[in-house]
């Protein structure tokens, strides 16, 4: 079982835990396309995104292959 409740809290867990991970990247990419980020010293979701599935473009572009990738990932879940 993916997600946990109990009384004192939810938990994430098995492979949940990474597709979790890549819709926190996806929402920080947007925000860093809006001009914001997620933190001041670590490195951006844009780099991160990008080493970990090995895409390349620009902001935007990367934006809509990772989307794809999670609809796909999705998909699976369906």
């Amino acid at each position: 079982m993916p997600i946990e409740q109990s009384a004192g809290g939810t938990m994430i867990t098995g492979e949940s835990i990474k597709h979790y991970r890549l819709l926190t990247l996806i929402q920080g990419l947007k925000s860093e396309i809006r001009g914001m980020r997620l933190t001041s010293k670590g490195r951006t979701c844009y780099s991160i995104i990008k080493s970990e599935y090995g895409l390349k473009g620009n902001k935007e572009k990367v934006l809509v292959q990772i989307q794809e990738i999670m609809n796909k990932i999705k998909e699976e879940y369906k």
